[in-house]
């Protein structure tokens, strides 16, 4: 019965504005990553490990989902934040259809544990299914068939290791912290 309870909860307004404000920053801070991205691009591209530094943009719908812990939260952070980022790089509008696919596959984790179970592995789990979604896009997009399958399968490697530090990890590292300031004393994150 309680998993029901928690399944139907809806957001608060206070969530959502949260949501919201912080996703934008991310979104600005997506933007940022672009240039580090950009930058470790030719290094690691020569042997099919571009994706190694793509992780990070998994991180928006972990982290706050993880805060705020409510169905829905992935998608819109994810979204917001990519919608922030699309305003700022030149991937423009495509952004938000990454936000949306890898808010989905972060969501769908988060659903399939009733959203309340919220430990280590399930954040890992969350941005690694969020990056395999990603990755199932840009193979559509990039027209990855023409690629090795060795190339294939290194880049989704690269993919979701990157997206398991850079998301899982980084998200239990920083709501620890903030944790400790008192920053999310209102939040489910805090109490438990």
């Amino acid at each position: 019965m309680k998993n029901t309870i928690t399944l139907f909860k809806s957001i608060t307004i206070f969530e959502l504005v949260l949501t919201a404000v912080v996703a934008v920053a991310l979104g600005v801070a997506f933007w940022g990553w672009t240039f580090v991205y950009e930058l470790a691009k030719p290094i690691l591209k020569v042997n099919g490990l571009s994706y190694l530094s793509a992780g990070f943009w998994i991180f928006a719908s972990v982290f706050l989902s993880q805060i705020v812990r409510k169905p829905g939260i992935a998608i819109i952070a994810s979204i917001v934040a990519a919608f922030i980022e699309s305003l700022l790089t030149h991937w423009g509008i495509m952004s938000v259809f990454w936000g949306l696919v890898q808010g989905l596959g972060a969501e769908l984790i988060f659903f399939l544990f009733l959203y309340n179970k919220w430990d280590l592995k399930v954040l890992v789990l969350a941005a690694v299914v969020s990056a395999f979604f990603s990755y199932c896009l840009d193979f559509f997009l990039y027209d990855y068939k023409n690629l090795s399958l060795a190339i294939n399968i290194t880049q989704l490697f690269s993919f979701l290791i990157s997206a398991a530090l850079l998301a899982g990890f980084l998200s239990v590292l920083v709501s620890r912290r903030l944790i400790k300031l008192g920053i999310l004393d209102q939040f489910l994150i805090a109490k438990e």
